[in-house]
């Protein structure tokens, strides 16, 4: 008796156990609207997006003499029946319930009166009709969300048009000014923008792939997650639009890491700006809030040739499933022309950053010009392997290299224009050109040959008198009275040049400024028959020249140096930033100190009239192809005026305070 007696305690005991472990049980999660609540005029309909909640979500009205209600995904229809008002409720699958107050008015004698109340229309441009009849001509139509249907009307026929795949309202108003509405649905294989004003590009999940081609319409949106274009689509994109790189998804919640746009292999981005209308990638921070690794960047993967074991990599950045490599060195991946990059360069982890425009084994197909990037937390551009030739860059105020080349990258690069920050450096030691053959440095090919011409890059030094090449203390990631990126630490400026592991990039007709170091070969097997450093400018560096990549203060040997005074390659050492004229190179207002000193709108980098930068003796094109524009000037401007800026119009020198 007492074995079964102590079984049964035993038993008991094992079960109290387990009813004490059990899990709470998650609550249900009240849904939210916006709007908040309805106001719509008997016979229309209006539209509800549900912020929260979890579907699939079921709706409920009462009383349906007043309104009536559906729901597809995560959008109520309301439609008005008559005066009065009514209640809606919406459950969620684990329900949570919350109640939508609809309030109906009467409709006003001689209102619009549309001939369909929810028209349907493919997307990608195809088009149906709506009949008005009542109401005061002439009428005026709009489209809450123009990017998803755009409206026209002649007469009292209005001409619907689908471009994007989502939901819109149509108003339609007389010349009395009484309205009506109907809605638009515009139906396709693939949503790409979600949100109650449709604006957030990505449905919000880490990964976001675009299966098919999408034409994205002027306007201004927020960009979150990974939003892949994958092989056969082709993303292209309206001038003048703005892309707004986030983490958090139209609800507020985070959901994502290092927001970017990847146009993978065999995708394409068509993103074509105008002087007047450039595309912009940006922080969604507003402004004065803005600062470097707000969000990821823009990259792009192409199938042109590589020196990786395999011809097949993996791209920078902690990006999951995005390789790059191949054997099409004429590959295109489409087109970037006047585009703006800011504020981006998120850290993965150190040593493994998204880059502000990262390039992996493009093809020469590919078409890229007028690119700025600015204030970003890593390269501003860099070129993983690749064919692709560019003109009109700029990199502008970036945290670590301002043109990065390695991978066997072989393009061809003309005007270019580099500014740093003096109080902006990264922990791995900035330089305005790194270059490396490969990460181990063997000679395997294609070799990284790439050849730029006609490149100004200003360092720190010529930038404030008080500069110091000192972390923390000085270069602390300020910008004089923006915020300091938390994501990023601060490092030291080393080179002009910085060319390693068996690279064998050339560099003809530039000028560059104000570096602890002017040129570092850390060995002299980089120096070969395809490396050129030709008709090159430098001023005001603390050294000309060092063998080895070293900390502040510690940098010598006489290799670089030496092979930089080569008579034959008729390089200049010997000016100071003064003597080469330069209409007003400093980018911060001057003196610098350690307040709030905001960016100089007065910097211009052309030279002036008399200018050792000008003129024939400047410049040699001997041996360059075609592809190179013959001038008779060293650097990336051919004089000081508003006619040689090809900066104007489409860059921005102080986005941290545009408005978006």
């Amino acid at each position: 008796m007492n074995s079964i007696i102590k079984l049964g305690v035993s038993i008991a005991a094992v079960a109290i156990m387990f009813t004490g472990c059990k899990e709470e049980e998650t609550p249900p999660v009240i849904p939210t609207f916006d709007p908040k609540s309805v106001s719509v005029v008997e016979g229309d309909p209006a539209l509800v997006t549900i912020l929260t909640g979890v579907g699939e979500f079921t709706v409920q009205s009462a009383p349906l003499s007043v309104a009536t209600a559906s729901v597809s995904g995560n959008e109520i229809t309301i439609q008005g029946v008559s005066e009065g008002n009514a209640i809606v409720t919406v459950t969620g699958r684990d329900g949570g319930s919350a109640e939508l107050a609809v309030f109906v008015t009467q409709r006003p004698e001689n209102t619009p009166i549309p001939s369909q109340n929810h028209v349907i229309v493919e997307e990608g441009g195809s088009a149906a009709t709506v009949t008005i009849t009542g109401g005061t001509p002439a009428f005026e139509v709009t489209s809450a969300h123009p990017h998803i249907a755009g409206v026209s009307i002649s007469g009292s026929t209005v001409t619907v048009t689908g471009y994007s795949v989502g939901t819109t309202t149509v108003a339609v108003k007389g010349a009395d000014n009484l309205s009506a509405n109907f809605i638009v649905e515009v139906q396709g294989d693939e949503q790409i923008f979600f949100g109650p004003d449709k604006t957030q590009f990505g449905n919000g999940d880490k990964n976001f792939e675009i299966l098919r081609s999408h034409t994205i319409r002027k306007g201004v949106y927020t960009m979150v997650g990974w939003i892949k274009v994958e092989d056969g689509a082709t993303l292209t994109i309206d001038k003048g639009t703005v892309f707004k790189g986030t983490d958090y998804n139209y609800s507020g919640e985070e959901v994502a890491t290092g927001s970017s746009l990847i146009i993978l292999q065999g995708g394409k981005i068509m993103a074509e700006g105008t002087a007047e209308e450039p595309i912009v990638f940006t922080s969604a921070k507003p402004k004065g809030q803005r600062q470097a690794a707000d969000w990821g960047g823009v990259v792009i993967c192409g199938r042109a040739k590589n020196n990786t074991t395999g011809g097949v990599q993996q791209i920078e950045g902690g990006i999951i499933g995005a390789p790059h490599g191949g054997d099409n060195d004429d590959d295109n991946s489409g087109v970037l022309r006047y585009v703006r990059i800011e504020f981006g360069g998120y850290p993965y982890q150190e040593g493994n950053e998204i880059n502000g425009l990262t390039l992996g084994s493009v093809g020469r197909g590919t078409t890229i010009e007028y690119v700025q990037v600015s204030y970003c937390g890593d390269d501003s551009f860099e070129w993983f392997a690749g064919t692709v030739n560019s003109k009109y860059l700029i990199a502008y105020h970036g945290w670590d290299d301002d043109f990065d080349t390695d991978a066997g990258f072989s393009g061809k690069i003309q005007f270019a224009l580099a500014v740093r920050d003096p109080r902006i450096a990264d922990t791995s030691n900035s330089n305005g050109f790194e270059s490396d053959n490969n990460s181990s440095g063997t000679d395997a090919t294609p070799l990284t040959a790439a050849i730029f011409s006609n490149v100004t890059v200003i360092g720190p030094r010529v930038q404030d008198p008080n500069f110091q090449n000192v972390k923390d203390t000085y270069i602390n990631g300020y910008t004089w009275g923006e915020t300091a990126s938390s994501q990023i630490t601060p490092g030291i400026f080393q080179a002009a040049m910085h060319i390693r592991r068996n690279s064998r990039i050339s560099c003809h007709n530039s000028v560059f400024v104000g570096f602890p170091v002017g040129l570092i070969l850390e060995s002299d097997g980089t120096i070969g028959a395809n490396l050129n450093i030709k008709n090159v400018f430098f001023a005001d560096m603390g050294l000309i020249g060092a063998d080895q990549n070293s900390t502040a203060g510690s940098w010598s040997g006489d290799i670089s140096a030496n092979y930089f005074k080569t008579p034959a390659l008729n390089n200049r050492w010997d000016l100071t930033i003064a003597e080469l004229q330069l209409k007003q190179p400093n980018s911060k207002t001057s003196p610098v100190g350690t307040t709030y000193s905001p960016n100089d709108p007065t910097a211009n980098w052309g030279p002036v009239a008399g200018s050792p930068l000008l003129g024939a003796a400047a410049a040699d094109f001997t041996g360059l192809d075609a592809f190179f524009t013959p001038v008779t000037y060293a650097g990336a401007f051919a004089s000081d005026s508003d006619e040689d800026n090809w900066t104007k119009g489409w860059a921005n020198f102080d986005p941290q305070n545009a408005d978006y």
